[in-house]
């Protein structure tokens, strides 16, 4: 495998051609057909090789030798000079690390008290049948709709040990996890999602004089925003029938047979399960695991509160935590709540504070490969961002096309460059101020054209294999993250395609009734179709038959 990578590595260094020394007074806007290599090669070898870290190595050093010319001495030191001014951000990525960390430690001492199992045994009681595990997963995953991160490492933390005992795939409870993570945050106007798209189309109105409230304009929005939706809609449909199909249909098969409930030849211990040959006290009991938890969404709420000026009196609280400081905010939080835990557990006599620092920095330590995998994600975003990759692929798509097509055009263009970047707000950055312009001088209606974008953008944030919140997820689903993105993607792919029927009716016809009832008649008939051709007759009758909760 190191010599497949070190292959490719001295293919791409004599491929790139001389593109002078890499000390250009002036930076290009982009490098052509070089500006979308770094990502597609990082995206394909993850897929190919099945391992994620080297395949991000490959595509940053590429990146890098790509912005110095094919020096490769430079491109090391630039590689490492945007590894750690990045991941070291202070004011976002560094806190983001922070709070994985964090999060990490209380999970490490939430079980240390056994509180998930403790949880698990009440859920068994409480909890009747594996429909119903899901349903509650994405109902949890639903209602916490503040921040994507905050919702990726929370709900698998909560209904890991539930989902466990009803042989619910860790590939299925990522996708869970990931569907309601980015795609909810932009359906709820309340979200530190809307605030940001808020912020980005303000200027635009300025610009054009339109008289328009942004955050109106976005709630008017929202009946296009057909990904979100779709994708929401996905998980209800999987988690109630039988209609798997794709990889996910053979992951389920393997968990409800009792052979695994992660593919154990890509990772023998996914993050997460670390612990399982941690000492625990035999005094843990259901509160254990829900009082942290429930503690840790109540306090970042108070906290994402108090960093909008809700308690200076300034805002209203929904306004303030729309307008928060979400990544301080987390930190915050995820420290009050670690403290407070282990006070917690000190006073009730469950865990000792010596044996709770114990379980802290073993909670720290299992969230290592994701602090890794989110590093490195950011390096090569930030490496997209100086090749100018979305501003290329924008650039050869949106040069000319005809009315009907900018809805579905802006769509697939954003779905792109969020895919091969990670990011969605760093691809609306990009999109929304062509969008808008675009839609203005061409006389069309705002709000599909602004939909197109969104729903692109959280297609890419939803499904990279380089999106941190694709990494958070399999990270708080306990699942290998090729396996994670493998089993999700068809399913991404499906909404997507619905989607874009959905936005290129709209090109043709104003009414949004009859688009969604021609958008939700393509999907339905593709997921029909799909399971047909592409399912696991095993797992259906697996599926009919009803599943007690495994030991």
């Amino acid at each position: 495998m190191l010599l497949f990578f070190f292959v490719v590595l001295l293919v791409l260094l004599f491929a790139i051609p001389a593109m002078g020394n890499g000390e250009q007074k002036q930076q290009p806007e982009h490098y052509g057909f070089w500006s979308i290599l770094p990502p597609l090669l990082a995206i394909s070898l993850s897929i190919i090789t099945k391992e994620v870290l080297s395949s991000l190595v490959v595509g940053i050093m590429v990146g890098a030798m790509i912005l110095t010319g094919g020096n490769l001495i430079k491109a090391f030191e630039k590689a490492m000079e945007t590894l750690i001014t990045t991941a070291g951000d202070p004011s976002w990525n560094f806190r983001v690390l922070m709070f994985t960390a964090l999060l990490g430690s209380i999970i490490g001492m939430i079980s240390r008290a056994n509180g998930p199992q403790a949880f698990g045994r009440w859920a068994e009681k409480n909890i009747k049948s594996r429909s119903l595990s899901l349903f509650i997963t994405w109902l949890l995953g639903v209602l916490i709709f503040m921040d994507d991160y905050f919702n990726c490492m929370t709900v698998g933390t909560a209904l890991r040990p539930v989902t466990d005992r009803f042989r619910v795939s860790r590939a299925k409870l990522s996708f869970i996890i990931d569907s309601t993570a980015a795609p909810v945050c932009t359906l709820v106007p309340i979200s530190t999602w809307v605030a940001y798209v808020a912020s980005l189309m303000i200027p635009l109105f300025e610009q054009f004089n339109l008289n328009l409230n942004p955050y109106t304009v976005y709630v008017q929005m929202l009946p296009y925003d057909f990904y979100p939706w779709l994708i929401v809609l996905m998980v209800l449909i999987t988690s109630f029938t039988n209609l798997e199909y794709g990889p996910m249909a053979h992951s389920e098969y393997r968990a409800l047979s009792g052979k695994g409930l992660w593919d154990e030849s890509i990772m023998k211990t996914p993050p997460g399960d670390e612990f399982e040959n941690m000492e625990k006290s035999e005094k843990g009991s259901a509160i254990d695991m829900v009082a942290p938890l429930l503690g840790l969404i109540i306090i970042m709420l108070v906290c994402m509160a108090y960093s909008g000026g809700f308690f200076e009196g300034k805002t209203g609280f929904f306004e303030a935590v729309m307008n928060s400081d979400s990544a301080t905010a987390l930190v915050w939080g995820a420290t009050i709540t670690l403290i407070l835990t282990a006070c917690f557990y000190s006073l009730r006599g469950i865990v000792r504070i010596k044996d709770s620092m114990e379980a802290v920095i073993q909670g720290a330590k299992s969230m290592m490969v994701a602090l890794f995998v989110l590093s490195l994600a950011w390096t090569i975003g930030s490496i997209c961002k100086e090749l100018g990759t979305g501003l290329y692929v924008s650039s050869i798509m949106s040069d000319t096309f005809p009315a009907w097509a900018v809805p579905f055009t802006l769509f697939i263009l954003t779905a792109f460059i969020a895919f091969s970047t990670g990011t969605s707000w760093g691809t609306w950055a990009i999109m929304i101020p062509i969008a808008v312009p675009l839609a203005v001088t061409m006389k069309l209606d705002l709000l599909p054209s602004i939909a197109a974008v969104l729903s692109g953008g959280v297609f890419g944030d939803h499904c990279s294999p380089i999106s941190d919140t694709t990494i958070m997820s399999s990270t708080g689903g306990a699942c290998p993250h090729i396996e994670h993105v493998n089993t999700q993607l068809p399913y991404a792919l499906t909404a997507a395609v619905a989607s874009a029927v959905g936005f290129l009716v709209t090109g043709f016809f104003d009414n949004a009734i009859t688009v969604w009832l021609l958008t939700i008649a393509v999907f339905f008939i593709a997921v029909f179709v799909l399971h047909r051709i592409w399912g696991c007759s095993s797992f259906a009758e697996k599926q009919k038959q009803e599943v007690q909760p495994g030991n």
